[in-house]
């Protein structure tokens, strides 16, 4: 277990050194302020910080807090996905509805489903939608009974006979930290869409950061498993 844990611990501690990396390319980026910049990139600035709040509890208090950290991993998903939907996604008026409201568009009678915004942002953006699609349904079956207090919470926290002694296998949680650096890059990839910087100016700000990427994945061989950021 204390083999399974420190392994961890490094994954982490190479996963939080990929997104401590990717934010200051964000800036390098030129990106003017609009309407649509407006609303993506303080979506793209909250999942870089919450990734970073992820990895931090990971690496300080495992055993306190691997389950505050998952609950977590769902919003880091959602504020990727809404960013890159009102990249590009969105119409002007679904846009500035919900700059005023807060409320996402509708699609027919309900407000549109979290896999229909991957969709849609997917298509606009060029991404994979197929493997896409299949890391939100994942999430969402992993995720949403902790996200929401479901029975999944109770069996956690009555594994023993004292209150709130948790056991967990600490390799089964090396696939989330990896799926959070994966929309760590997807992050990314939407900041680049909104950057007016040429192809080669382009390349030579995130060249670096996504030659760490590759060799995070690479060596973590997660790309088989994740939703593997795309080339630009």
């Amino acid at each position: 277990m204390t083999d399974a844990l420190n392994h961890l611990r490094a994954r982490t501690g190479d996963a939080l050194a990929l997104v401590r990396a990717t934010r200051p390319v964000l800036t390098e980026l030129d990106i003017k302020v609009d309407e649509r910049t407006a609303t993506a990139v303080p979506l793209l600035l909250a999942a870089l910080d919450t990734a970073e709040a992820i990895y931090a509890l990971l690496l300080q208090q495992p055993d306190q807090y691997w389950v505050a950290a998952l609950v977590m991993q769902r919003s880091q998903m959602e504020y990727v996905l809404r960013a890159a939907f009102f990249a590009k996604a969105a119409s002007q008026r679904e846009l500035m509805a919900f700059r005023r409201t807060g409320a996402m568009p509708k699609r027919g009678h309900r407000p549109i489903h979290l896999t229909a915004v991957a969709e849609e942002a997917g298509q606009h953006l060029g991404w994979d939608t197929s493997k896409l699609l299949s890391t939100v349904r994942n999430h969402q079956r992993d995720l949403s009974g902790l996200v929401h207090g479901g029975k999944e919470v109770l069996a956690i926290y009555t594994q023993h006979d004292a209150w709130g002694d948790l056991t967990v296998e600490w390799g089964e949680l090396a696939h989330h930290v990896d799926n959070i650096a994966v929309f760590t890059q997807l992050a990314l990839s939407v900041a680049m869409l909104l950057s007016p910087l040429k192809p080669d100016a382009l390349d030579r700000a995130v060249r670096a950061v996504h030659g760490q990427a590759m060799t995070y994945f690479n060596a973590n061989h997660a790309g088989a498993q994740t939703a593997a950021p795309p080339s630009h």
